[in-house]
């Protein structure tokens, strides 16, 4: 084994000091005065006073699980109870209260704040009501946020009040067997599409004479009908076409174009008139037929031209009179046949 030296110098301190102490300085000391100590639970009730500027005394009651009640000097009341420990059970930490009712009047704002922990479920509060649930906020606004707001009604939810307002920055969807609203005015903004889908019946019904429906668009309108088209028009029916800009129809030879894959029929029961300003031109490359159950008239302020490659007039009574002259000719051949023929 190795001799050790002995130092020839030896310190006299154990660290050279860099800062003074700090000192901690109360005008009284901290006083306990212990009520009652328990030796089964290490339970104990205690006052306690701890001094400063503001004296702040305390009556506390430790109980066993660091739990412990502390009515305070300024009037505040506290409670809290232990951890939540699972070798101690699921019960553990809980603050469990049971009575026959309860009265509460809090004077001032109260802050209160559930927090799921470790529940399986994620619920921070879950409250179960035998019986009606009803809250009142006197001149108050109630405000609830939330990431997802189920509101869940088995018979009959309503939603009263002198306004209300639905907001949303996404979709809001409705869905029902039925529904049904009731209202004496309503007003629909829609800044983009609006899209009707179903396979049911569409039908509109307005009882007061008064009642009038209007469509103002400055785009075009559009109706495709698979089957058969039916209006029943109890006044007057007027349509108007300008033939200005769009770009809904191709050929825009015509301002109106009526066509159909089949007999077109147009008439009335009292008489029927064909009106324009303009010219009216009637073609088709069949056979034209004008006929009538009594007289047919055709008459004309101006010039009026009957040409044709064969032209035949036929009645039981044919009159051809001018009020100033009357012109036959022809490049051919005249011929006129009767049983007498009358001149003058």
């Amino acid at each position: 084994m190795a001799h050790q030296k002995a130092a020839k110098e030896y310190p006299t301190s154990i660290f050279e000091q860099q800062s003074p102490d700090e000192k901690e300085l109360f005008r009284d000391t901290l006083r306990f005065s212990t009520w009652y100590k328990g030796w089964l639970t290490r339970s104990k009730i205690y006052e306690r006073k701890i001094p400063g500027e503001q004296e702040v005394g305390a009556l506390r009651i430790d109980g066993p699980g660091d739990s412990f009640l502390s009515i305070r000097q300024d009037g505040s009341l506290r409670i809290m109870t232990g951890v939540k420990d699972k070798n101690k059970g699921p019960q553990s930490g809980k603050l469990g209260i049971r009575t026959w009712g309860q009265q509460q009047l809090h004077n001032n704002r109260s802050d209160i704040q559930y927090c799921a922990g470790d529940d399986e479920d994620g619920e921070a509060l879950n409250v179960l009501c035998y019986g009606d649930h009803v809250e009142n906020a006197k001149g108050g606004t109630r405000y609830i946020y939330a990431t997802k707001i189920i509101l869940d009604a088995t018979a009959e939810l309503i939603l009263k009040g002198g306004s209300v307002k639905i907001q949303s920055d996404g979709e809001v969807e409705l869905s029902g067997t039925s529904i049904t609203t009731a209202q004496v005015n309503k007003k629909d903004i829609v800044l983009g599409q609006k899209k009707t889908t179903g396979a049911g019946e569409n039908t509109t019904e307005q009882f007061d004479p008064r009642s009038t429906t209007v469509i103002n668009t400055p785009g075009s309108l559009s109706w495709n009908v698979a089957q058969d088209y039916s209006q029943l028009v109890g006044g007057c029916y007027k349509v108007d076409v300008v033939g200005g800009l769009g770009g809904l129809i191709a050929d825009r030879s015509f301002s109106m174009n009526l066509k159909t894959k089949k007999d077109f029929s147009a008439g009335g029961t009292l008489s029927s008139g064909l009106y324009s300003k303009g010219p009216i031109e009637v073609s088709t490359p069949q056979m034209l037929d004008l006929a009538g159950t009594t007289d047919v008239l055709i008459t004309s302020d101006g010039t009026m031209d009957v040409s044709a490659t064969d032209l035949t007039m036929t009645g039981a009574n044919t009159k051809l009179e001018g009020t100033a002259k009357v012109d036959i000719e022809s490049g051919g051949n005249v011929k006129i046949t009767g049983a007498l023929i009358y001149l003058n």
